[in-house]
């Protein structure tokens, strides 16, 4: 090992710098995760901030949450060397998922019913904008359970 006059390793500055983005990224996507995980359960009515409005529906339901596994499979791939390709491989799957669900929400297409809260469905929230595949209301039709 050579060291350079000041005493510190050639690259370990670097290394320590990479390392540094790596837990960021990590510590990062893990917030956003635990917003998304909060308001998506919606146990008070603070963690359904976010319900009628469509931009910030598309956000929790979508966006967020891709952004963070994007972040977090990057943080994955950023650790590995050019010799462990393989280890790396294993962040792809969570890299494409991310890209996917982020594109699905900034094309504001319907969602799944299988992958809005529970919660809005039972509830047959009548705040809720978000379009659900397979529901052939309209905006302007009146949903069964509201009164009117």
């Amino acid at each position: 090992m050579v060291m350079h006059r000041t005493g510190v390793v050639p690259g370990a500055l670097d290394r320590s710098a990479g390392l540094l983005v790596d837990y960021a990224l990590v510590v990062v996507a893990v917030a956003l995760l635990g917003l998304v995980v909060w308001s998506r359960l919606g146990r008070t009515d603070a963690a359904r901030w976010w319900v009628n409005d469509r931009l910030q529906e598309s956000a929790i339901l979508f966006w967020l949450p891709g952004v963070a596994l994007v972040l977090a499979a990057t943080a994955g791939l950023r650790g590995y060397d050019d010799g462990a390709q393989k280890g790396a491989l294993a962040f792809v799957p969570l890299l494409l998922v991310g890209l996917v669900i982020s594109l699905w929400g900034g094309l504001f297409l319907p969602a799944p019913r299988w992958y809005v809260p529970r919660w809005s469905l039972e509830a047959r929230s009548p705040r809720l904008q978000v379009r659900i595949i397979g529901d052939r209301r309209g905006p302007d039709r009146p949903r069964p359970d509201r009164q009117g």
